[in-house]
């Protein structure tokens, strides 16, 4: 609960707030702008002032760190689980808050000495933790718990349920408290809330993470990123069965090549001419070798000269007596007889072995001639050439079908994991199902809550709020019959934000605190703006809690509320006005 909020500002208009109903008024002129409507009167300011003493960024463009008040700070005196607590802000040193009361050196609010100072201050991210312990019963210390990732439970994004803020577009649907609100952000935050198990939408914001990367990942492929178009398992997988096929086949023929029936003959010959000239070559030698031995042998046959031949008779004479020889004469015409027919012999083989050698040679010539015309042919035209060219056909046929397995397996693993993506979104949707039965308590009470709102706020209209388990987590929808104008839109948001702030008092505690800008009820029937004033004020008196509201006090005063009521005691006595240049609640105007 909120005791009061202060500031340095001297002009600043300090707001005193108590148990119950609490109505801050602001006098306006019917000339009044909407940029004078947010920076002087201070309904708007009011409610982000009370943000920023509860954590809030407090980005480059924050009014806090507008010239006019980056020098000044704010205080917020507040009750936080029966603790008094005083903290104070600044736009200059936004990541500190000081405490100036409230407990120190408490494991779950660790505190520091600010040397120039001297005072005692904790970081904004602890402060941020430590109401999200105290009022919603968040861990102290994330570490080591569900709670220390992304896309779960935080205080900040439930503490907004309960003060809205326009100028984020909290006004647009009542379950979600800002614009640009993610639908993982406000399904994961109600349902811890509600007390539905908040990390079944944590899954289904994995799911949904897992979804984008999916789709990021084919639109890449799509625009070339990854090479050709990716195609389904269905199409890839006969053009890699042909494609792996082929090469196989391509392989094969490779590993046992043989030459083509047309140009067998001629490798034969080629390997017949070869080995033709390689005998021919040996034959040569032999023939060269017989015919050099037969001309030294005619060299060498003369005819023996007489006087040796007497010689030999004589010899003969005497070593041979008793033999009858022939004359003289008769042996020596024979003697040359047999060297004639000796001389006439060796001539002729020599003529015989140098027409083999000439045939031999011409041979060798014809077969060698024979056997380069054939190689030519087929090198230029004939095997050598097909085994290159089904070489690179190998090659590219490999490389396509490498490209093609490659392709196939990215697919099957997209496809299976779309596949897997539909099945995890119908387990949670199960999982949702179960969790909303098992639960059926918790939210017959808000059903009830909200449905007696509006029988309280209409004679003539029903409404429902419906909890939906879908495919894409749970859904939360509130809708009154009739016309979906801004006014009954905007009291579908009031009747929803009052019934999570009953059930989030009584589970969790809460922030003890309501607070709607007067311009959740633009465009609302006075008679359901005095009904739901009445309804925040049941709400919260006596009960230690509070409905803070600012309006306009035009809109107020017209309101028929009831005579018994004491407007003394719910209109608090800060009054704003836009009439003037020290009227709104920071006691001056910037831009």
């Amino acid at each position: 609960m909120i005791v009061a909020i202060e500031s340095s500002l001297p002009s600043f208009k300090a707001v005193q707030f108590h148990e119950g109903l609490n109505v801050l008024l602001a006098d306006t002129l019917p000339t009044s702008t909407e940029k004078q409507s947010r920076n002087s009167a201070g309904k708007t300011s009011l409610l982000e002032i009370i943000h920023f003493l509860h954590g809030s960024d407090c980005d480059p463009d924050s009014i806090f760190r507008s010239k006019a008040l980056i020098k000044h700070s704010f205080t917020c005196r507040l009750l936080l689980g029966g603790e008094s607590f005083v903290v104070e802000r600044s736009g200059s040193d936004a990541s500190k808050i000081f405490l100036l009361v409230g407990p120190k050196d408490r494991d779950e609010l660790p505190t520091r000495i600010e040397k120039a100072s001297g005072r005692t201050y904790t970081s904004n991210a602890s402060w941020r933790l430590f109401l999200g312990h105290t009022m919603f019963g968040l861990p102290a210390k994330l570490e080591g718990t569900p709670y220390d990732e992304s896309f779960t439970p935080t205080f900040r994004s439930m503490f907004s349920y309960f003060v809205r803020r326009r100028e984020s577009g909290a006004f647009i649907e009542p379950e979600r408290q800002a614009e640009k609100q993610q639908p993982w952000d406000w399904q994961v935050n109600l349902s811890y809330l509600l007390g539905l198990d908040w990390q079944i939408p944590f899954e289904f914001q994995r799911v949904r993470a897992r979804e984008r990367s999916l789709e990021e990942l084919k639109k890449a492929v799509k625009q070339g990123a990854f090479g050709d178009v990716l195609a389904t398992v269905a199409e890839l997988r006969p053009q890699l069965t042909v494609a792996e096929t082929r090469a196989q086949r391509l392989r094969e023929h490779l590993a046992n090549f043989e030459v083509l029936d047309s140009y067998r003959d001629f490798a034969r010959r080629a390997a017949h001419a070869k080995t033709g000239f390689q005998a021919l070559g040996r034959e040569a030698v032999s023939l060269n070798e017989t015919l050099q031995h037969l001309e030294l042998a005619l060299a060498s046959e003369k005819p023996p000269e007489k006087a040796d031949l007497q010689k030999l008779y004589a010899a003969a004479g005497v070593e041979l007596p008793g033999i009858a020889l022939r004359r003289f004469e008769e042996v020596s015409a024979f003697h040359d007889s047999v060297i004639k027919n000796r001389r006439r012999n060796l001539e002729q083989e020599i003529a015989n072995t140098r027409e083999q050698v000439l045939l031999g040679e011409k041979r060798m010539s014809a077969l060698d001639l024979e056997r380069s015309s054939i190689l030519k042919m087929l090198e230029g035209r004939g095997a050598l050439e097909d085994f290159v060219r089904l070489q690179k056909e190998l090659a590219l046929c490999e490389a396509s079908a490498a490209s093609l397995r490659e392709r196939f397996k990215a697919a099957e693993i997209l496809e299976g994991e779309t596949t897997q993506l539909q099945i995890d979104r119908s387990n949670l949707k199960r999982r949702l199902q179960e969790d909303h039965q098992q639960r059926r308590a918790l939210l017959d009470e808000m059903i009830l809550l909200i449905a007696g709102t509006i029988a309280e706020l209409y004679d003539d209209r029903a409404g429902k709020f419906v909890v939906e388990a879908t495919a894409n987590g749970p859904e939360f929808r509130i809708s009154i019959a009739g016309d979906r104008g801004g006014g009954i839109a905007n009291i579908e948001i009031f009747c929803f934000d009052l019934a999570l702030f009953n059930v989030v008092s009584g589970r969790l505690g809460g922030p003890g605190f309501l607070a709607h800008d007067s311009h959740l009820f633009d465009g609302v029937d006075e008679r359901q703006i005095t009904r739901a004033l009445l309804l925040g004020a049941r709400a919260t008196d006596g009960k230690g809690l509070q409905y803070l509201v600012t309006m306009n006090s035009d809109i107020f005063n017209s309101l028929p509320l009831p005579s018994d009521l004491d407007r003394s005691k719910i209109v608090l006595p800060t009054r704003l006005s836009d009439e003037t240049e020290t009227g709104g609640i920071f006691g001056l105007r910037f831009d």
